[in-house]
């Protein structure tokens, strides 16, 4: 086989399959059926989620093949599927080396099938299904990069698609292609391009390979979570239940079981969310599934601090953190250390607290995922506000508050600007409901709190300033009109470029209801006027971006904006209201980031120094480089 319904791509590699391309001086027929026999064993053994019996079946094999140059094709088959089992015991760096070893056996074999069509043609689909796994082992140690060149590559390979008549396995391939181009969409937050992704391998599966629906539907389950469809997510994953059921595939049951988990968990149905966790816990780790053993973990602990115990969710936090930092999952370790991050401040653990945030700011950094790093520093300010208000001692320390406001109020642009990259009006209304209001009012509060008075009112000049429409050039791609149109059409939350802001994958803490007061942070009561800290409290925005782990990161530079506004003119009357904004979003018509805003004819520009900072600090584009007037 060339393709299964594996984590997030297809899993073993071809087996004997297609007959192996007969060179001189082969093995004897004994020897071949040996190593075949092995490979088969193994499949059967993968496909039932034994992932050891499989990888020590496969490595078998690889070892019968290795003696005879005249059998490539057999040893790279067994070298791909030992590398597909390794990946899904977590070790992602031997399955990469595999991988590696397998696409230098299909050098030698394109040269010995020189001159020999169908033996090229097989080797080019065996290439491309080498790529495709390499592209999932890449992308779980989060060398995202290395594995879109893989799948790029695999995806030119196969240039026959199903419409002009591809047989099954390469149809097959195709799907794992899609598959995996929609997980690496989904790690790098670029939703509307991961939903196009996903319900496109779910149209080639249904007419090509039924079997296989549900990798697919999973996928649209997690797209749908991530961007607020928490009914539709659900749906998707049941779906993803009942077809990883029917074709058998255990492995896949347990991975939907667990998407399906953290649906519940996010609507609070904590005791249905409890039992699929449980039951799928003790499957994935009785199979050697490292990665989502680590993920059922992770779950679990979440589960905890929504029944307000933060010990048992320290616990279960570290254990998952080191099982996927030992598989390479890095990424994924980080959006624990933030859950992590929130217990031990409820344990009153606060130096503990912080430096598990800055190391996940840190990988999130490494990775270019600014959103995520936006809204880790959204809950690092939450974390340090509740440290203000119900920290020890009798009076707060306005240094707490003052670095709660500088982590806040470039957080709060950065994931407000994100509805200006979603086409969908509907999606843009839940983002801003869901993500960007919370973020914003956070900011409000924590201004309000510190006494900047000048800050707040920039801050409210910011948000009334309108929604302007999308200025389109009559020279755009019809390329870009095609993914906006795709985009309307799935009513997917997305970005209309990649180096724009997108939604992040993971939620923090704050995203799902807490069970009990002592779950985590503390509600913040109102602001009282008679409540305003010493003056040392008054936060004290920087002129450029301090030092940081993240200041390493490549900023998107502006064009030059000038320090007077210049007149209104013709693009200007395109700019809406607030109230004929919302009526254009309805309609699905695309919007720009507002301009900046200048306060006052010789004055700066309207929270400058914290556009500034977020831009350097996020990436992406937070406001428009044009200036004009508020008065």
């Amino acid at each position: 086989m060339t393709t299964t319904d594996r984590g997030v791509g297809p899993e073993p590699g071809p087996e004997p399959g297609p007959e192996p391309v007969r060179l001189p001086t082969e093995p004897d027929d004994e020897e071949l059926a040996r190593v075949a026999a092995l490979i088969d064993q193994g499949n059967d053994a993968f496909l039932q989620g034994e992932f050891r019996t499989a990888h020590a079946l496969f490595d078998q094999a690889v070892d019968a093949a290795a003696p005879f140059d005249q059998a490539l094709y057999v040893h790279t088959s067994a070298l791909v599927n030992r590398a597909s089992a390794a990946d899904r015991l977590g070790e992602h760096p031997a399955a990469v080396a595999s991988y590696r070893e397998a696409l230098g056996l299909c050098d030698r074999l394109a040269e010995a099938v020189t001159g020999d069509a169908a033996g090229s043609e097989v080797i080019v689909v065996l290439r491309a299904g080498v790529l495709v796994n390499l592209a999932q082992a890449l992308q779980n140690t989060g060398d995202f990069d290395a594995a879109q060149a893989s799948l790029e590559r695999a995806r030119a390979l196969l240039v026959v698609t199903p419409e002009s008549g591809a047989d099954t396995d390469t149809a097959e391939l195709l799907v794992g292609c899609l598959v995996s181009l929609t997980a690496l969409t989904i790690q790098r937050e670029q939703w509307a391009r991961a939903h196009e992704l996903a319900t496109e391998s779910l149209d080639v599966v249904t007419r090509h390979h039924p079997g296989l629906t549900g990798r697919p539907l999973l996928n649209l389950a997690t797209i749908h979570e991530a961007t607020g469809r928490p009914d539709l997510a659900e749906d998707f994953a049941h779906q993803a239940v009942a077809a990883f059921r029917a074709s058998d595939t255990p492995a896949g049951v347990a991975e939907a079981r667990q998407s399906l988990a953290q649906t519940y968990l996010r609507s609070g149905r904590l005791d249905e969310a409890e039992e699929l966790l449980t039951e799928g816990q003790e499957y994935v780790e009785r199979a050697g599934m490292a990665a989502q053993s680590a993920l059922g973990l992770d779950l679990l602990g979440l589960l905890a601090v929504l029944r307000g115990d933060p010990v048992r969710a320290d616990e279960l936090y570290v254990r998952s953190i080191a099982r996927f930092e030992e598989s390479g999952a890095v990424v994924a370790a980080a959006e624990v250390r933030v859950r992590l991050a929130a217990a031990l401040h409820a344990e009153r653990r606060y130096e503990e607290s912080e430096a598990q945030i800055q190391a996940a700011l840190s990988v999130f950094a490494a990775g270019g995922l600014g959103l995520r790093c936006a809204q880790a520093d959204f809950f690092h300010a939450t974390l340090l506000e509740d440290r203000w208000v119900n920290g020890p001692g009798t009076a707060p320390d306005p240094a707490l508050l003052g670095r709660a406001v500088g982590l806040a109020v470039p957080a709060a642009l950065a994931i407000d600007a994100v509805r200006f990259t979603l086409v969908s009006g509907q999606q843009r209304e839940r983002w801003t409901r869901e993500f960007a209001a919370p973020a914003m009012a956070l900011a409000f509060r924590l201004a309000a709190r510190a006494g900047a008075a000048e800050l707040v009112n920039e801050l409210i000049e910011s948000q009334c300033a309108g929604t302007p429409l999308m200025d389109a050039s009559p020279d755009a791609s019809a390329a870009d009109g095609r993914a906006g149109a795709a985009s309307v059409r799935a009513g997917a939350a997305g970005t209309a470029a990649e180096s724009s802001l997108a939604p992040p994958r993971f939620l923090g803490p704050s995203a799902f209801p807490a069970a009990s007061a002592s779950s985590g942070p503390a509600t913040i009561p109102a602001t009282s006027a008679s409540r305003d800290p010493a003056s040392g409290g008054r936060p004290d925005p920087p002129s450029h971006p301090p030092s940081h782990p993240l200041s390493h990161r490549p900023s998107h530079p502006l064009s030059h904006h000038p320090s007077h506004p210049r007149p209104p003119g013709p693009a200007d009357t395109f700019r809406l209201g607030t109230a004929l904004a919302a009526v254009a979003a309805s309609a699905g018509l695309r919007v720009s980031p507002p301009p900046r805003l200048a306060l006052r004819p010789t004055g700066p520009v309207a929270l400058d120094p914290y556009i500034s900072h977020a831009e350097t600090r996020y990436g992406g584009r937070i406001r428009d480089d044009r200036v004009v007037p508020t008065w």
